[in-house]
């Protein structure tokens, strides 16, 4: 998605808008197939210390 919207000009402004995508993508935005929760959180519950972590 963000490959689509975004040109860059350098590499360090890539690194940058892509690091805050994922952050985004992976801590903020619903995720449907996650019952519209984001999904590290999701991950953090599952792979958390009352699984041996």
């Amino acid at each position: 998605e963000v490959l689509n919207s975004e040109w860059f000009t350098t590499t360090k402004q890539a690194q940058i808008v892509i690091n805050c995508w994922l952050r985004q993508y992976n801590h903020t935005r619903p995720h449907q197939a996650l019952n519209m929760r984001p999904p590290v959180p999701e991950t953090l519950v599952r792979n958390g210390p009352e699984h041996g972590g």
